[in-house]
């Protein structure tokens, strides 16, 4: 033998060995990020009163994207998927490459179904959780329809909602990833033929079969950074369908042993039973067609994944991260990134009362005791002269644990938790009112007193955007002034709201409805006034110099045309055939409205910018707000009934045509398709404004509205 051959012969064994046993080069791995945003499927198991089943899921782009444990609010992988090879030809990113399709067979399960464009291979999943556990199954469903594939499973942990960290070790029955005490374990119902890991970008399963189509790497460890394990999974290489199950499960130091469940179909028939349980308890919506009931249940379900288990009530604006391939997987400066999983008062009130509608008591009233967990009792806020105490309000948004994320002040986010006390109020038997009120009144009478002593003026509008006089905002806090002198006989407060509704020379349409604008005859409600500076008087005819939000421009008060003052009407302020409503819904919809392939859409606002390319898009819960103007306008007595359901239905239909396969509205919409952008899909707040008009339109009534003036 030669010496150049021994020489080759000894590298050759030296590497083979360091690939099968050592730890994966490339430390730490290239910066992580976050899965898209445009969610086909959420689910967890619906429990009524434990909190033994703590693990949530999303799927996109026809995978497994990211899981939620122990709470809602905690992202702990960014995705999972196969890669498929026939190790000569080619190689299969399933997210990538595959026709995505997905099929929902019941309210609370969908079916992907991922179809190679060469017709060599189909990959379906089923993903459901179990009863009494943190553990996630993927029921996986592969037609391999030539000779010689390689199916191989590729998961990227994101433990303790960030991407860096983490470390992952192969073991006997599959892969160990942990962070702390978090741990998950990653198995197959057939087990792995070969196992890897490594750090992404550097030494992960794709770039090794990226390479050469064939798996190389054989690490055992991959410690404190980016990681994915690879496992290929115990297929024969012929022709067939093969059916198996992909496990999950989490644990806290791993105390909880991790085990396999045999019988997964009676698990399946579990979860769609616990779903059952909870929609049956539920009103009835009789009168539907078919496809509409399937929507509207599906709608109800996903209202309610949205519900964390540890603290009962907190529900998150929606199981995403919008734009999440864009954001980076330890958030900004380190910092754990919110995403939509968080809680806002807005949203929640929103979601709350279409469960409350649909018959839903409990969830509304434990969503309560969370605003009453969170709200102010000390601090101030300094925004130039203005100094307002805390005490009373609400943060912007929170964590499920009630810790604060952002820290701006909307004054409707004041408001709607007595808005929601009341909804709630008048839904329980009067024996039990009393108890009731006396429950929340502490939370009640600081918020009315905080909202007399500051309002109206926000430093934010309900787009968290500008400063100043919003009719939407105004609208949110002078109607919770009028219930709490209704709950409480307190006359001063509706003195109060009545001057800002009507006072002579200084309520809200001389603050607010411009006489000298940009659009048709220009008289037309402002979306904010007064959004110069913090000191500033609120004339809507005046120049006024505002920041755009989301871009360095600056405009003038008088550009900012959106449909906030609809909540005039909605909240039972103003007749909803007052000359400056209509006039300015005139001009909303003529430069706001866009007709789609799939209905008709809203801007939220003049020169929005938060969208995809700087532009804001399509909002489809704006068309829920119209659909109940018109509601209001019949109660008024304009138009009959069926004129009346004429103008609904195309935005009821709507809602479904820009819901996406897996029946998800989303919280954007592109104008010249109607489907969603890659910002939050779902929205709860969009289910929610498609339950409360479709239950409008069953009541013939705007359920939003209570004050009845």
């Amino acid at each position: 033998m030669t010496r150049l051959r021994f020489c080759l012969i000894f590298m050759t064994t030296f590497f083979a060995s360091f690939s099968a046993y050592g730890e994966a080069f490339g430390w730490p791995g290239l910066e992580g990020n976050w899965s898209q945003a445009k969610k086909n499927q959420v689910g967890t198991f619906y429990e009524k009163k434990t909190e033994e089943s703590p693990l949530w899921f999303t799927s996109a782009q026809g995978i497994l994207t990211e899981i939620y444990y122990p709470t809602v609010d905690r992202a702990q992988i960014k995705d999972s998927q196969f890669l498929v090879t026939d190790e000569k030809t080619f190689l299969s990113k399933e997210k990538r490459d595959l026709v995505h399709k997905v099929k929902v067979t019941h309210p609370s399960m969908a079916q992907l179904i991922n179809e190679d464009k060469e017709k060599r291979f189909e990959i379906k999943h089923t993903f459901f959780s179990l009863k009494d556990s943190s553990t996630l199954i993927d029921e996986v469903i592969i037609e391999a329809k030539i000779d010689g594939l390689k199916f191989f499973l590729l998961t990227n942990p994101h433990l303790k909602n960030s991407s860096s960290q983490d470390s992952i070790t192969v073991t006997k029955k599959g892969f160990l990833a942990f962070e702390d005490n978090i741990h998950l374990n990653i198995t197959c119902s057939l087990g792995f033929k070969r196992k890897s890991v490594g750090f992404v970008g550097h030494s992960d399963g794709f770039q090794d079969l990226n390479k050469n189509k064939k798996m190389d790497y054989h690490f055992k460890w991959a410690k404190n950074g980016n990681v994915a394990s690879l496992g290929e999974v115990n297929l024969p290489s012929k022709k067939g369908i093969y059916k198996f199950y992909i496990i999950y499960q989490f644990s806290k130091n791993g105390r909880r042993a991790f085990t396999q469940k045999k019988d997964y179909e009676i698990e399946k028939d579990e979860y769609k039973k616990s779903w059952d349980n909870y929609l049956s308890g539920l009103k009835k919506m009789r009168g539907l067609d078919q496809n509409l009931e399937n929507f509207y249940l599906r709608s109800l379900y996903t209202l309610k994944v949205h519900e964390d288990k540890l603290n009962r009530g907190a529900i998150i604006a929606s199981l995403s991260i919008p734009w999440g391939e864009n954001q980076k997987g330890n958030g900004e400066n380190g910092q754990d990134i919110g995403g939509y999983h968080l809680i806002w008062p807005r949203d929640l009130f929103h979601v709350s009362l279409a469960l409350l509608t649909a018959g839903d008591y409990h969830t509304p009233l434990n969503a309560l005791r969370f605003l009453k967990k969170i709200q102010y009792r000390q601090g101030k806020w300094y925004f130039g002269p203005r100094v307002i105490e805390k005490k009373g309000a609400f943060p912007q948004n929170t964590w499920v644990n009630g810790k604060e994320y952002w820290g701006g002040y909307q004054i409707d986010q004041v408001g709607y938790p007595i808005h929601l006390f009341y909804h709630l109020y008048l839904k329980t038997p009067f024996r039990k009112r009393e108890e009731l009120l006396s429950e929340f009144s502490p939370m009640l009478i600081a918020s009315l007193d905080f909202i007399e002593r500051y309002g109206p003026w926000s430093h934010q509008e309900r787009w968290e955007e500008n400063f100043g006089i919003s009719p939407s905002s105004f609208s949110v806090a002078t109607s919770a002034l009028f219930m709490g002198a209704i709950l409480f006989k307190k006359t001063e407060w509706s003195r109060t709201a009545s001057k800002w509704l009507k006072k002579p020379g200084d309520n809200i349409d001389v603050w607010t409805f411009t006489k000298n604008g940009f659009y048709g005859d220009g008289q037309y409600y402002l979306r904010v006034s007064g959004c110069g500076s913090y000191d500033q008087i609120w004339d809507p005819n005046i120049f006024s110099n505002c920041h755009l939000a989301n871009s360095l421009r600056k405009i003038d008060q008088r550009k900012f045309l959106d449909q906030g003052f609809l909540k005039l009407a909605l909240l039972g302020l103003k007749k909803p055939n007052d000359y400056r409503i209509e006039r300015s819904l005139e001009k909303v919809n003529q430069f706001l409205r866009i007709q789609t392939p799939k209905g008709k859409g809203w801007y939220r606002y003049s020169f929005d910018a938060y969208g995809e390319r700087g532009k804001g898009r399509l909002w489809p819960l704006l068309g829920g707000e119209h659909g109940r103007y018109f509601i209001e306008r019949y109660r008024n007595g304009f138009g009959n009934w069926s004129e009346t359901v004429k103008l609904i239905d195309p935005i009821l239909e709507s809602f479904v045509g820009f819901s996406n396969s897996g029946q998800m509205i989303p919280e954007q919409i592109f104008e010249a398709t109607g489907k969603g952008t890659d910002a939050a899909t779902p929205l709860a707040w969009s289910h929610a404004e498609f339950i409360k008009l479709l239950w409008g339109k069953k009541l013939k009534k705007n359920v939003e509205n209570i004050l009845n003036f």
